[in-house]
């Protein structure tokens, strides 16, 4: 799934228009391992825009090439907690060392770390933390994330309450992994939705040390609160225009980390050195993102018949992808406990015939020009995605021909990077592959992510957190979304999930079609600690929490 456009799932952080060789993408004799020495690691990031803004809210900025698709928002700007997308349920305690709820799920108390200053050497407080979630309530343009309206205060410098209308448990991965700003520095610096951030001042691990329009030098901050990086001292982030490019950085060893999808990984890249690592764990499900106000994809029977049509095997393979199974939409196997009993076992399956009975079943005819038709319109939709994303094209190549093979015509319609999520938020595409949110580790989240009828936006409005791009509407299904916060018992809560799963499988809102992982390339040349299959202590994507890991090769 796409994540917004600070992060990548469809939207990859970062890039220039040009793909860069050697340049800053070559490492200099400074970020060479030596004995007893921190080093600097390139990574590679991809971006169609490269400009000096890291704003951590704004989309098409240098922060965005320096996002994680693990759930970190970035190296200079820190979120109360690290949510774990890979070891789930151990999410890691960060700017808030402590937490609990009470009153029923709608208070939620922090404790925060102390001992914390800005990278400008001024102390953080509990009034940084308020004045963010504050920019965030006044500002919602901000609020990719998704963060539920609430009251926050500070009864103390080390201790921040939301209060929220109501039980808001089940959102408490959005609710603490906003980006916090310093207060000190963003009460001056006018709307913050215009606000470019040019010299950021954060709590994180390093710090901005250069910038161009080709790459971000970050050095280590000597007044971080877990103390200086001693490991990892800099970070060298250089912008890619294409999987391609970063895959090139990688295997020639101009990059030393990245996260993006590598085809033939084992031929391509691991083969090439005893040092080259790639990992992708299971993350999530992607596929078809129907517009629903559009037609024929705002026809059930059409939708099921792209579904039984397809082969899954086939369209994930064509990015190194497993299918998607399960007809809940659900990740399998992680997620087989939280399957409804009634759907248990049940798989996709692939059916020309019954894909063509269920087209003609619906009133649509068989065309001398070998597609199908109704009332005298094509069986014909388009697919919007950024054609730098190689991965993305070659699975939708696939679909072309095996929707071509049961009468349905699928027309590719490429885009810039940078105008994908404002089409996918707007409504103005015809269908799209990848989400552009990054649903938490949790059943829950992933529905209401992509399904949630209370957060429908007509077309033309952009939602502002990204969330049910489809324009899905469903009373029956609004409503048990209303009764899932009151839920007390995880049995109450499991009922309902496993009425929400019922109507995704007959309703079929968007079409599962493979798993994706997040993807993580890196060598172990110059540093080690890597997470890997054997130690998933964290996503092994580019992110704050790893790079604090590393050592250097002695």
């Amino acid at each position: 799934m796409r994540q917004p456009v600070l992060a990548r799932k469809l939207i990859s952080a970062g890039a220039t228009a040009a793909l860069i060789i050697g340049l800053a993408a070559c490492s200099s004799n400074s970020d060479k391992p030596s004995s007893g020495a921190g080093v600097t690691l390139v990574v590679a990031g991809q971006s169609d825009n490269l400009t000096q803004s890291f704003n951590p809210y704004l989309p098409n900025t240098a922060q965005g090439l320096m996002f994680s698709p693990g759930g970190s928002p970035g190296f200079i700007y820190e979120p109360l907690v690290q949510i774990n997308t890979v070891d789930i349920g151990k999410d890691i305690p960060w700017l808030a060392k402590s937490w609990e709820w009470s009153n029923g799920n709608k208070t939620l108390t922090t404790h925060l770390q102390t001992g914390v200053t800005w990278s400008d050497g001024k102390p953080f407080t509990s009034a940084d933390v308020v004045f963010t979630y504050g920019l965030l309530k006044q500002y919602p343009a901000l609020n990719a994330g998704g963060v539920p309206n609430s009251t926050v205060t500070a009864p103390d410098d080390n201790t921040v309450v939301f209060t929220f209308d109501q039980p808001s448990q089940q959102l408490f991965t959005n609710i603490v992994s906003a980006p916090i700003v310093s207060q000190h520095v963003w009460s001056t610096a006018g709307d913050p939705t215009k606000y470019p951030d040019a010299n950021p001042v954060g709590t994180g691990a390093y710090e901005l040390g250069s910038y161009s329009p080709q790459s971000i030098l970050l050095k280590a901050n000597p007044h971080y609160w877990q103390g200086a990086p001693k490991g990892v001292t800099g970070l060298r982030f250089v912008a890619y225009k294409d999987n391609q490019g970063q895959t090139n950085a990688l295997v020639s060893g101009q990059a030393d980390w990245g996260g993006t999808y590598i085809a033939d990984a084992e031929k391509t890249y691991l083969s090439k050195s005893k040092d080259n690592h790639y990992w992708a764990p299971l993350a999530g499900t992607d596929g078809l993102i129907p517009n629903l106000t559009v037609w024929p994809l705002s026809d059930l029977a059409f939708r099921q018949a792209i579904s039984l049509g397809v082969n899954r095997t086939a369209i994930g393979a064509a990015s190194g992808l497993p299918p998607a199974t399960s007809v809940t939409g659900l990740p399998m196997p992680a997620y087989e406990s939280q399957v409804s009993p009634a759907l248990k076992g049940k798989d996709f399956t692939q059916d020309v015939a019954g894909a063509k009975a269920k087209l003609e079943g619906d009133g649509f005819t068989m065309g001398s020009d070998g597609y199908y038709a109704k009332d005298g319109k094509r069986a014909e939709f388009s697919i919007s995605f950024p054609g730098a994303y190689t991965d993305i094209a070659a699975r939708v190549q696939v679909m072309v021909s095996q929707l071509k093979d049961i009468g349905i015509k699928l027309n590719i319609d490429t885009v810039a990077v940078n105008d994908i999520n404002n089409l996918t938020a707007t409504g103005k595409f015809q269908s799209t592959q990848g989400y552009p949110v990054n649903s938490a580790p949790r059943a829950f989240s992933y529905y209401n992510d992509t399904i949630n009828p209370n957060l429908y936006y007509p077309i033309g409005k952009a939602t502002p957190t990204f969330q049910n791009i489809e324009r899905y509407q469903n009373p029956q299904l609004a409503e048990l979304f209303k009764q899932y916060p009151l839920a007390t018992t995880d049995d109450q809560r499991q009922t309902i999930i496993n009425q929400i799963q019922q109507i995704f499988v007959d309703d079929l809102p968007w079409i599962p079609m493979f798993y994706w992982g997040s993807y993580g390339n890196w060598s172990s040349a110059k540093v080690t600690g890597w997470p890997s299959q054997d130690n998933p202590y964290f996503s092994p994507v580019p992110n704050e929490v790893v790079a604090l890991r590393l050592t250097p090769v002695k």
